[in-house]
């Protein structure tokens, strides 16, 4: 069982999304652009707030600096306690005061405060002061709060049997769980201060990653046809590959060039991922696990074995994975398919940019299927003012929801453009968002924060929720198969894409476990030789392509990458129970939405009505993907 008595691990939670999502070779964004690097976008105020306002959590840092200040004052409140915990009215009062009262209300306002910043801009000088302040105020509370575990696990398991009983806990086994395991030993005082003294160097390989791929990471110059010299960014990059004046040669280039940025840094990003697999490894050690996978897992209550059998599910289709991509390739007219011809939709319908608005209407008319309640907690998500939808240079890439504190709704970034992926994206993470505005309304403190684990569950099944809708109202076949094209690669790259990252997670740690070092050219191979075993035949690759797993963020999140295979798994069970006007799915499902973290996540599943222990949550999953698969492929055929 891991030790989670590190508070800031309790009080912050960030939800991160960055998935994907011929004749007319319109635009779309593949599975391969897992995170785009923000770019400058003018912003433009419509009915929709579009940025963040900071001034309402703090006017700046004089006035956080008075709530830093007055946390320090507060943690000598920990003296009352010390040498009384041995009483049922004392603990449960230390627990408020240490976890539900003002002093951590307070410690999330100044964590709130400095997250949105570093998202807006990690080179920010003001992000950067107040980071540093703010880890060292959590580091603090250690020293005045340390003797907590040592009076309670002094008492006998017996003991503390007899105290947790007593009614004043309301028999709240789960939150109570690690001191009522009876083989649980905590850390002496001393090797937590070793620990969190060592921990002021630990942390950075994320951090430094965030800040060479985000804003130092150089983007080479490409000549174009007219003889222009240009920066070969992000944006340009998709603009090239979407426009069919462009020659398959010149696309070919710019797909090369583009990635050979990773390339030129390949040994710098090994060398962070080292780093950051050997800190996760020994994190797993110091709590009692065997390796980084059995650790993650077992936060979140889970055994390896669900892990195991999404890998056996993945193994077992990829067969199907492979049509797909045939499929692509005959009705883009391709003999050879490259990894840049996946951006390619093989319809002839234009979807073209959708302002920020429009979009938002029509995920309100998707949603709709999920009830006026939900309806309403979007809309007021969507009307806070804590929705920051444009990309800047120095923006965080991707998009992400996150709950820093309770006294605020969730804060939601986007990088929107426009393309059909960023309403996709919409639906996503207002899915994050709503599910933590349920889980407030109807949980104590301790259990308003799910699990990334469930919460992904929540978002996937809006965007399946969303292909769905569009799929079902298209006007023609040639939109239709435009929606088909982009829910099937959305599956494709939110299951299969994802269980090949993991599959190269395993190996990054296999590596570092067993006192390997992690060499950039034999990861490159690895990476190649994933690549052409789940997407087959029928998409080749050059070397470049084989640097990918530089850009890959969620690798600095532990065995991350494998919850979103999962969770498509199980959203795709819900949202079909509900598309097809099961009354009793939307209400399994808003009342799984509605109980936080209150459950293992086994447990709210199963509310939700989805077994994630049985093999046939699986194959029903991938009896979905297949069904979309076959209307795909009559779609072409009778083109």
């Amino acid at each position: 069982m891991r030790d989670n008595k590190r508070k800031f691990v309790a009080i912050t939670l960030t939800i991160a999304l960055l998935i994907s999502g011929c004749g007319n070779w319109n635009f779309k964004t593949p599975d391969d652009i897992e995170d785009q690097d923000a770019a400058s976008t003018t912003i433009e105020e419509g009915k929709y707030p579009v940025t963040w306002n900071l001034s309402s959590v703090y006017s700046g840092e004089e006035e956080w600096m008075k709530d830093y200040e007055k946390v320090l004052a507060m943690y000598k409140g920990y003296d009352e306690f010390k040498g009384k915990l041995n009483t049922p009215e004392v603990i449960n009062d230390y627990f408020n005061y240490a976890y539900f009262g003002e002093l951590t209300k307070t410690q999330e306002k100044l964590g709130t405060y400095v997250n949105l910043l570093g998202l807006l801009d990690t080179t920010d000088p003001l992000y950067k002061r107040l980071s540093s302040k703010y880890n060292d105020l959590l580091n603090k509370e250690v020293e005045y709060n340390g003797f907590a575990d040592d009076e309670l696990f002094s008492l006998s398991f017996e003991e503390r049997k007899e105290i947790f009983s007593d009614p004043i806990f309301n028999d709240d086994t789960r939150w109570l769980s690690r001191y009522l395991t009876e083989d649980f030993t905590p850390l002496s005082d001393e090797e937590e201060d070793i620990i969190f003294n060592l921990s002021r160097g630990l942390g950075y390989g994320s951090y430094t990653y965030d800040i060479l791929n985000n804003v130092e990471l150089p983007y080479p110059e490409i000549t174009m046809p007219n003889g222009d010299e240009d920066i070969l960014d992000d944006e340009l990059y998709l603009e090239i590959l979407g426009n069919p004046d462009y020659s398959h040669e010149f696309k070919e280039t710019a797909h090369k060039l583009f990635y050979s940025r990773y390339a030129n840094f390949a040994n710098t990003f090994a060398a962070l991922l080292e780093q950051n697999c050997n800190e996760a490894y020994s994190y797993a050690v110091i709590d009692g696990y065997g390796s980084t996978k059995e650790s993650e897992l077992d936060s979140y209550g889970l055994t390896t074995d669900i892990y195991d059998m999404l890998m056996d599910a993945a193994h077992k289709n990829m067969d199907e994975q492979h049509r797909y991509y045939e499929l692509h390739a005959k009705a883009c007219g391709l003999e050879k398919q490259h990894v840049q011809d996946l951006f390619i939709v093989p319809s002839n319908f234009q979807r073209g940019k959708t302002s920020y608005d429009d979009a938002v209407d029509e995920v309100t008319r998707v949603l709709s299927v999920l009830g006026d309640d939900y309806v309403a907690h979007f809309t007021k998500m969507v009307n806070s003012g804590q929705v920051d939808v444009y990309p800047t240079v120095t923006k965080k890439s991707g998009a992400a929801e996150n709950t820093y504190s309770l006294e605020y709704l969730p804060w939601v970034y986007f990088n929107y453009k426009g393309y059909s992926d960023d309403i996709s994206t919409i639906a996503h993470e207002m899915g994050h968002a709503v599910y933590d505005m349920y889980s407030v309304e109807n949980q104590y403190p301790k259990y308003t924060q799910p699990t990334i684990f469930t919460h992904e569950v929540a978002s996937t099944t809006n965007e399946l929720l969303y292909y769905s809708y569009m799929i079902d109202n298209a006007k023609d076949d040639e939109e239709k198969l435009y929606y088909l094209d982009n829910a099937i690669n959305m599956f494709t790259g939110t299951f299969f894409r994802q269980m090949m990252y993991s599959e190269f997670e395993d190996y990054m740690y296999d590596v570092v476990e067993n006192g390997g070092s992690l060499d950039a050219e034999e990861m490159k191979e690895k990476w190649l030789e994933l690549s052409e075993l789940y997407r087959g035949d029928s998409v080749e690759y050059y070397q470049e392509d084989g640097y990918y797993w530089a850009k890959v963020s969620h690798y600095y999140t532990p065995y991350y990458v494998y919850q979103y295979a999962a969770d498509i798994a199980y959203a795709a069970s819900i949202a079909q129970r509900i598309t097809s006007g099961d009354k009793k799915a939307l209400d399994d499902y808003i009342a799984f939405l509605k109980l936080g973290d209150s459950m293992s996540p086994t447990e709210l599943l199963n509310v939700a009505g989805v077994d994630p222990l049985s093999e046939k949550t699986y194959d029903d999953a991938m009896e979905f993907y297949k069904e979309l698969l076959d209307e795909y492929e009559m779609l072409i055929e009778n083109r």
